[in-house]
């Protein structure tokens, strides 16, 4: 496992718990809190087992689905998707439901799976927003897999589950904060929560160090940190890392996405398919 960072900040909750925070995690979680209305009421909870490593590559779906099916049965089933809180199970998003109204080339809402889809998770990046690819049939007329900002995107990504992508816009870092899904599309929930593990399908990753996945727990300590197999084809291939932990002690996850923005194709642009992770559970 790796070494937990240094802590430098901290915040006070309302038991007069004090927090400590990593630098950035803490500035997101100020964030949260003024965006969404979050309460910290929680102590800190810490991992207290070695996690698990689900990791794959390959060219197709079919190269990587053993161990995506290996690491959703770790968290649990069935997948809860946009259902009522659970003790149990786990929770995805595809990106394939997600309306023309919220793909490109208009912005994805970083609380879309946490309002009007409401999977208990919300993202954050230093760039300018995030956006969900576009079907092959759309109103605008939009390329799909990303076109619209480059012609030779298509060619580039290819999908786990067709037919939309992901990507934050002008960064590389997303990161993710998890809450109780309210249950109730339209109701945003402001319960912060931690969960088992997560995971994410990445496409077109060509180096072993531009891609990686950053796990950490309520104090903003880091858990474990490691980088995504980069995939056997030079073009379109899959790859997928999903870290699980004995309890629900993961906080927040950063992801980086590839070494360079999507803008002109470059060694290396990556974008991200589906999301999995563990059924949100409520802070104690």
């Amino acid at each position: 496992m790796q070494t937990k960072q240094s802590v430098t900040n901290s915040i006070t909750n309302r038991r007069g718990t004090t927090l400590t925070f990593a630098p950035r995690a803490r500035h997101w979680l100020l964030l949260a809190m003024a965006s969404f209305g979050l309460t910290l009421i929680f102590n800190p909870v810490a991992a207290s087992a070695a996690p698990v490593v689900f990791q794959a590559s390959g060219a197709t779906p079919n190269d990587i689905l053993n161990t995506v099916n290996a690491f959703r049965n770790f968290l649990g089933n069935p997948n809860n998707i946009a259902g009522p809180p659970s003790a149990t199970g786990h929770r995805e998003i595809n990106w394939d439901g997600v309306p023309d109204a919220f793909s490109a080339p208009h912005l994805l809402p970083a609380n879309f799976f946490n309002k009007n889809s409401p999977r208990g998770i919300v993202f954050f990046t230093p760039g300018t927003g995030f956006e969900v690819s576009a079907n092959l049939v759309n109103p605008t007329n939009t390329p799909v897999r990303f076109g619209n900002i480059n012609p030779v995107y298509p060619a580039l990504f290819s999908t786990f589950s067709p037919q939309k992508l992901f990507t934050a816009l002008n960064s590389t870092i997303t990161e993710n904060l998890f809450f109780v899904p309210s249950g109730t599309p339209g109701v945003n929930s402001t319960q912060s929560a931690t969960v088992k593990g997560f995971g994410a399908v990445f496409t077109d990753v060509n180096l072993g160090n531009s891609t990686k996945i950053e796990y950490f727990d309520v104090g903003g300590n880091l858990l474990f940190s490691r980088n995504v197999l980069p995939a056997p084809n030079n073009r379109g291939g899959l790859s997928f890392l999903g870290v699980g932990f004995d309890t629900a002690s993961v906080f927040l996850v950063r992801i980086t996405s590839g070494n360079r923005i999507l803008k002109v194709p470059n060694l290396d642009v990556v974008v991200m398919d589906d999301f999995i992770y563990g059924e949100p559970q409520p802070l104690p």
